[in-house]
């Protein structure tokens, strides 16, 4: 497998071509006709703008409608689509729990004669509104919701739903803390393992102080996935995160390096002493994107910190921001750490493909009391070529693999080879 990926990587690095970095992430974004006015006229390629920038910036989490509706006088922008996501697998290895999300952390051991699967997915198909008013001014106002079929049976759950107005974002999206155009593109509906990535509510207030720099500072909505134990309880929480970052970009915007940082306190109750007690948490991240040459671009992302797993892709709810310890009544934060880096190379405006490594490790405190079978650290690889037909319709196929063990020391493996077919509009 080492082979293989190293021989990938090779082939992507070699030769260049002439258009933008920006093409690289994912085609069926780009292109100055991807959004067609069907009431009202402007100019399509500011119209893909204005709504691109009002959408999340994950390159997998799409939230540009192909059709879109101009006011009197460009007064507003408003586009409702859709996304259709069909997915065909097949899993090797230990048992992989999800047919949406490739998960290391969430791998258990394969029982005999289970040691292969194929599987379908279509739940995380979507469907969005994307809604911006005076978008030439400096009072435009954005709203954006998405929501996907990933509820309980089959059932709509809300992944975005958020406005904005000048500089200020709120509502239930990604943290200030999430670099999302940092992450990798794959069509894995998770990602990569050890990158930052967590929806809730927030509120953050972002400004360019230059043409390159820029800033932003919020809150985050008070969470806590904590392990208690016999003398300790949990308790509703009181005081929101502070995530900040400060980014500087070049290239036009297609190229970035972003230095965040995150305060993160949490409450528990106290049973020994009747009284609650808290854990202070927090952690810093370096992130970027960086077009090499012609088609190559490289995304990259390192995060440590202590209280701040439920942040990283694996650990969200694995209860891996504090752990209960020996001292009665108390408890202590979870160091992490995740690291994430990847290359894309557009071989073509309609191929292009991506490959990805990303690591993350927990450290729990040397007296924790905790289960030994608890995630302890994992890795994800992937690579895939993504083939854009047109603007509607794409497809494409990925490898992943995921690798984690316990503080046991005991070692799962799997693999997943899966296609998908993307129609859009």
């Amino acid at each position: 497998m080492k082979k293989t990926l190293l021989t990938l990587s090779a082939v992507m690095t070699l030769g260049t071509i002439s258009f933008s970095a920006s093409a690289q992430r994912d085609n069926r974004m780009e292109g100055d006709d991807v959004v067609t006015p069907v009431v009202g006229e402007a100019n399509p390629k500011d119209v893909k703008e204005v709504l691109q920038n009002n959408a999340p910036q994950t390159p997998n989490d799409n939230g540009l409608p192909r059709f879109a509706i101009v006011g009197k006088d460009k007064a507003f922008y408003l586009g409702i689509g859709a996304q259709f996501l069909g997915e065909a697998m097949f899993d090797f290895g230990d048992n992989m729990p999800s047919a949406l999300d490739f998960t290391p952390s969430s791998m258990t051991p394969k029982t005999p004669g289970n040691g292969g699967a194929t599987r379908f997915a279509w739940q995380s198909s979507s469907f969005y509104m994307n809604f911006v008013a005076m978008p030439h001014s400096d009072n435009h106002i954005g709203i954006f919701f998405k929501a996907k079929f990933t509820g309980a049976n089959n059932g709509i759950k809300v992944s975005h739903f958020y406005g904005k107005y000048r500089g200020l974002t709120a509502g239930y999206t990604n943290s200030a803390f999430t670099d999302g155009e940092a992450m990798p593109m794959t069509i894995d509906g998770e990602g990569p393992n050890g990158s930052v990535s967590l929806s809730l509510f927030t509120a953050y207030w972002a400004q360019n102080f230059t043409d390159n720099f820029s800033g932003a500072i919020g809150i985050d909505a008070p969470t806590a996935d904590i392990t208690t134990g016999s003398t300790t309880s949990t308790v509703s929480q009181r005081i929101p995160a502070i995530p900040l970052y400060l980014q500087y970009a070049w290239d036009g915007g297609d190229s970035h390096i972003r230095l965040s940082g995150i305060y993160r306190p949490m409450q528990y109750r106290n049973l020994t002493d009747s009284k609650n007690a808290a854990v202070h948490g927090g952690g810093v991240q370096l992130s970027g994107t960086t077009h090499i040459a012609g088609g190559l671009s490289a995304q990259y992302d390192a995060t440590y910190g202590a209280g701040i797993g439920s942040y990283l892709q694996d650990d969200e709810d694995l209860g891996l921001d504090a752990v209960a310890v020996g001292e009665a009544g108390k408890m202590k934060a979870v160091k992490n750490f995740g690291v994430t880096a990847g290359l894309n190379y557009a071989f073509t405006p309609k191929l292009s493909g991506n490959v990805m490594y990303s690591h993350l490790t927990n450290w729990l405190p040397d007296d924790a009391s905790i289960s030994s079978d608890t995630y302890r650290y994992g890795d994800y690889v992937a690579a895939n070529l993504i083939y854009t037909f047109n603007k509607f319709i794409s497809a494409g196929i990925e490898y992943d693999y995921g690798h984690a063990k316990n503080f046991a020391g005991d070692p799962l493996h799997s693999n997943r080879i899966q296609a998908q077919l993307a129609v859009t509009f």
